[in-house]
């Protein structure tokens, strides 16, 4: 510790406190001599000293007590107690109790000076200690803290990527789970732990085919493929589902991050600008089809009408033959009237209107045919449903052409069902669900397809004249649809919404 290490020297026989102070002073300790145990503890606290020597007999307050009070406030302190035979078994207590070490009286100054020593320099080693101790605390402290922040910002950005991440492990058990892949679940991220991520995130009850996280255990590579999954409202969501391993260097992943990007906006996009493209061709060649088949038609039916106009036996004999010829000029009248529909098609005139309005309409032109079929039509009209912006006839067209395609789908009877909801925040939805014989999976994608059609006698425009009706209003129309179990359409027409109801929507 040094020559100029402080010694507190506590004992209440004046000679023994004079004789140990001049040995130590002599020594070149800055001795500190109290001649009781209360004097004693107010020079400790004004003087700090790192040892403490004390007779274990005193008035008032002996050694022990003292030593106690020292080791209270002070804890590195050493204390050396000074006793004589008959209290050995105290200062053997002592020591039990935190006494750096006992010496029996009497002993010579070489004796005291050895205890000395030993007890500075095992407090000269605490007191290092406590500093280490308390540098390693603080570099704990400091790393706990970074540790800290850094979980933060990464939970921040795991929870702020806007795409759903989830992390699994080999059994497909989703380990963590950030809010967008709660928000495609509908189950709270921390409930997701510990679940399947194929039932959760896909609503499938086994692992999902050609699955990325699968390949990505087995290659120990990141991998991608694109896959689908159906929402509990019937909507089908395309996902863009991507496997990227998790794995020290040289071992094989026990974990793997699963990232699932919702690409249903762009798939419909892209379908919608590969039928623009094909819709824009084939207008065009519409155009001038239906011209010349027009004017074709026009001089048929003219000679027709001239012949059946005839007297005599000249118009008999061959009445049956014009009939034929001018039933079969005024359907293909109609088909033409369908061509220059899709190749010219007129700009929706917009007004304000009830969107059932135009659904009854449709309805109702309809009923003897239903009732004909034994088809039975139900409404399920949602109430207070907001107004829209539409063309009255354009929207009667959508929604005759639909139910036709509906009553078709049903030869032997059965049942449509009606469907017009508010879907915040901004749509009238709109579903027309058949219990038809449904629609192939090779022909759904072709359905809005100009002349794709799968009946003898039909023209395959009507369902694309439907679907640009439909955008032509700023709306969205869908098909979902299984072979023996039918067919559901979906219409989205925008809603017109004060502002003040559309916030509270939002």
């Amino acid at each position: 510790m040094g020559v100029s290490a402080k010694v507190l020297i506590v004992d209440d026989d004046p000679d023994i406190l004079d004789s140990m102070a001049e040995g130590l002073r002599t020594l070149g300790y800055d001795v500190l001599p109290a001649s009781d145990g209360e004097a004693a503890f107010q020079v400790f606290r004004a003087e700090h000293p790192p040892l403490v020597i004390t007779d274990l007999q005193m008035p008032r307050i002996d050694g022990l007590g003292l030593m106690k009070t020292i080791k209270a406030a002070s804890p590195s302190t050493a204390v050396l107690i000074i006793t004589g035979h008959a209290d050995l078994d105290s200062a053997i207590q002592a020591v039990r109790q935190g006494a750096f070490d006992y010496l029996v009286k009497p002993f010579d100054l070489e004796t005291l000076l050895g205890r000395v020593n030993q007890a500075l320099e095992r407090h000269r080693l605490l007191a290092e200690n406590e500093v280490l101790l308390a540098e390693l605390e603080q570099r704990v402290q400091a790393r706990t803290a970074a540790l800290v922040e850094s979980e933060r910002r990464l939970h921040a950005l795991f929870n702020g990527i806007t795409d759903s991440l989830v992390i699994v492990d080999q059994a497909f058990t989703i380990v963590a789970a950030n809010e967008a892949a709660a928000a495609l679940s509908g189950t709270p991220a921390e409930s997701l732990i510990v679940r399947n991520c194929f039932r959760e995130l896909f609503g499938r009850e086994e692992v999902c085919e050609g699955c990325p996280i699968l390949e990505s255990f087995a290659t120990g590579r990141a991998t991608s493929r694109s896959m689908s999954r159906r929402d509990s409202d019937g909507c089908v969501r395309y996902l863009e589902v991507s496997g990227y391993p998790l794995a020290d260097e040289g071992e094989r992943p026990t974990e793997a991050v699963e990232h699932i990007r919702d690409v249903t906006e762009k798939v419909h996009q892209a379908h919608h600008l590969h039928n623009s493209e094909k819709l824009a061709a084939v207008g065009q060649f519409a155009a001038g089809l239906a011209h010349e088949l027009g004017n074709a038609l026009a001089i048929i039916g003219g000679a027709v009408q001239f012949l059946l106009g005839c007297p005599g036996d000249r118009r008999q004999a061959s009445r049956e033959y014009l009939e034929v010829i001018h039933r079969n000029v005024a359907a293909a009248g109609g088909t033409i009237r369908d061509l220059l529909a899709f190749a010219k098609p007129r700009e929706p005139s917009l007004r304000v209107l009830d969107v059932t309005e135009s659904l009854d309409r449709a309805r109702l032109l309809l009923r003897g045919e239903f009732e004909k079929h034994g088809v039975e039509v139900v409404r399920q009209y949602a109430p207070g449903l907001p107004r829209i912006q539409g063309d009255r006839e354009q929207l009667q067209q959508v929604f005759l052409n639909l139910l036709l395609n509906a009553l078709q789908a049903m030869e032997d009877g059965g049942t449509i069902t009606i469907t017009a909801v508010f879907g915040p925040p901004e749509w009238v939805r709109v579903e027309l669900t058949d219990t038809g014989h449904g629609i192939s999976k090779e022909h759904l994608d072709r359905i809005f397809d100009p002349f794709f059609t799968t009946r003898e006698r039909g023209t395959g425009l009507g369902l694309s004249i439907t679907h640009r009706h439909v955008e032509a209003h700023g709306g969205r129309l869908t098909v979902e649809s299984q072979e023996g179990k039918g067919t559901r359409v979906t219409v989205l027409l925008p809603a017109m919404i004060p502002e003040g109801v559309q916030a509270r929507a939002r």
